[in-house]
């Protein structure tokens, strides 16, 4: 999986408060596959979780699944070495992070059998710093 975006506006930015009575306009439906990972709450993503979940996903299914991440690491985090002092200006970045909103759709998944879909989606949501549920599509 990609980790970072290829061009970006600025280079070190200040953390971000999500308050819990913000709820996203969009990927608030599935609209690509059939099922998908919905967000019950705010907080934020890294790589890690994206990349445990495609671990999973790819682990079960091999290549019969189909899967799309409707999030997008495009938030840079900065972090101190150990052991440095205070001052000497903001720090590099060590990782980026995608925040979420609540109702934001996570992961889409289709062409697969719903027993096992609905196993490996309680996986995924085991592996997510946020809590989540399964959504159908609505035609």
């Amino acid at each position: 999986m990609k980790e970072f975006p290829k061009t970006f506006k600025y280079g070190r930015v200040f953390r971000a408060k999500l308050k819990n009575i913000e709820i996203s306009k969009s990927f608030i439906n599935v609209s690509f596959l059939e099922y998908g990972l919905k967000a019950l709450e705010n907080g934020k993503i890294t790589i890690k979780h994206l990349n445990s979940i495609n671990r999973l996903l790819r682990k079960l299914f091999k290549k019969t699944i189909n899967i799309k991440y409707n999030v997008f690491l495009s938030t840079p985090v900065t972090k101190k070495p150990l052991e440095t002092r205070m001052g000497k200006g903001k720090a590099e970045r060590s990782h980026w992070e995608c925040q979420l909103r609540k109702g934001l759709i996570i992961v889409e998944l289709g062409n697969v059998k719903i027993d096992k879909l609905i196993y490996a989606l309680n996986m995924v949501s085991l592996r997510l710093p946020v809590l989540t549920k399964i959504v159908k599509v609505v035609y």
